[in-house]
């Protein structure tokens, strides 16, 4: 076994055996979440037109549903995961995303389609942040960085075969798509009930903490000044990403010709750049402060949209946009992941790891609708040109945030850290 020494002079020691089984199933979960996701992504709205007799902007409405949502259960999803355990709640939260978008293989019904994805995306709230909790469970350790990596790559790798899923799905009828995504999240919560072990009492935190008033994640956040800054700095980035994510074929095509294809390709390149290269970029995390990566993070993302200015000089343009966008994720996602990890208070893990997935809520709530409006101004160079100065304050508040190092340990519900 190698082991390199980190910053701090701690051994980087290669992760116990004990727990290799379930971690890996935790990224095989993730995997299969993001193929399922993307699978029927791309087809949501023909089917929406097709099977259900939405059309126009109103077909949008799902993505409304979804996002409200996550949004209702966002918080609250983590806080039921310290409380009830973080491996029930996975479960469930795995259980309900099934449910919900496979049966809408069945629905032709627009307000029941509506009511099936507000309640999907309500399971799905607690989805994410119950992962990224039960991976500071099993690696709390120095390589806690590199795990949040490694789901990483998972997602991606999900995000770029989720898509030829779908296609070949919709190839039988496009509700077929929501069946298959019901089928692969069921392989996922099969997954979770093999190889994660079962909950466990609240492990015991030095000095027997037990904080006297259980603060509701509300509180947390506004209570946790560190936490709200990350908060707040997550949002721009979330905010300014969205602006490409979402409105970027609108903005672009007023710079030059694009079509839908050339711009689906360019999220697939920012995928395979991701599978590639995010474990080499975790290297950093033994030689730099979180603060430092972070502000590294928000400021490539930065340059990359701010380089979609100079999309009316070719394609190649839009690709090394995107790469250094991955890039700045690739620095910037496993970094915060960890931090927050870290700074949670003890049996708290997964509500502040639902606190900083708002910032995904806060860029999908603003971040089209402010990118749109921007671009109506009849510069749609305005908007890349704006998001520069914007991921730069985003990236001077991560470095505040983070400038200290985290003083308090880490406890979580869930299985115990080999001692």
């Amino acid at each position: 076994m190698t082991e390199d020494a980190g910053p701090d002079g701690v051994p980087q020691a290669e992760p116990p055996t004990r727990d290799a089984r379930a971690f890996h199933g935790l990224v095989t979960v993730r995997t299969f979440g993001a193929f399922a996701d993307s699978a029927m992504l791309p087809f949501i709205i023909l089917w929406a037109r097709h099977d259900v007799g939405l059309s126009g902007a109103i077909a949008g409405l799902l993505f409304l549903a979804q996002a409200l949502g996550e949004l209702a259960g966002g918080l609250a999803g983590g806080l039921l995961a310290d409380r009830l355990g973080h491996r029930r709640v996975l479960l469930i939260s795995t259980a309900g995303m099934a449910i919900g978008y496979g049966s809408l293989f069945a629905i032709r019904q627009p307000a029941i389609a509506l009511a099936a994805f507000f309640v999907a995306g309500l399971f799905e709230s607690a989805f994410h942040p119950t992962i990224a909790a039960l991976v500071a469970d099993l690696r709390a350790g120095p390589d806690l960085h590199r795990s949040y990596g490694k789901v990483r790559v998972g997602a991606n790798v999900g995000n770029i075969g989720g898509p030829l899923i779908g296609a070949v799905a919709v190839t039988a009828s496009l509700s077929t798509v929501f069946a298959v995504t019901g089928a692969l999240l069921v392989v996922a919560l099969v997954v979770i009930a093999i190889t994660i072990p079962p909950d466990r009492v609240l492990v015991e935190t030095p000095g027997d903490y037990e904080p006297e008033v259980k603060p509701s994640s509300l509180r947390t956040l506004f209570r946790d000044r560190r936490l709200g800054l990350l908060v707040a700095s997550g949002g721009l980035l979330a905010i300014t990403f969205t602006w490409f994510e979402a409105d970027g074929l609108v903005l672009l095509r007023e710079q030059g010709p694009l079509s839908t294809t050339g711009y689906g390709v360019l999220f697939a390149i920012a995928a395979a750049a991701t599978v590639a290269f995010q474990l080499p970029s975790t290297r950093l995390a033994r030689r730099w402060l979180p603060s430092k990566l972070l502000f590294l993070g928000a400021v490539v993302q930065g340059l990359g949209l701010m380089a979609l200015a100079g999309a009316s000089s070719g394609y190649v343009i839009l690709i090394a946009a995107v790469l250094l966008m991955a890039l700045g994720q690739m620095f910037y996602s496993p970094t915060v992941s960890t931090f927050i990890s870290r700074m949670a208070a003890p049996g708290r893990a997964a509500t502040y790891q639902a606190a900083i997935s708002t910032t995904e809520d806060i860029g999908s709530a603003i971040g089209p609708t402010t990118g749109l409006a921007l671009g109506g101004l009849g510069i749609s160079r305005l908007v890349w040109l704006l998001a520069g100065p914007l991921c730069l304050l985003a990236a001077l508040g991560n470095a505040r945030a983070t400038r200290d190092p985290v003083a308090r340990p880490t406890t979580t519900l869930g299985i115990t850290s080999p001692r």
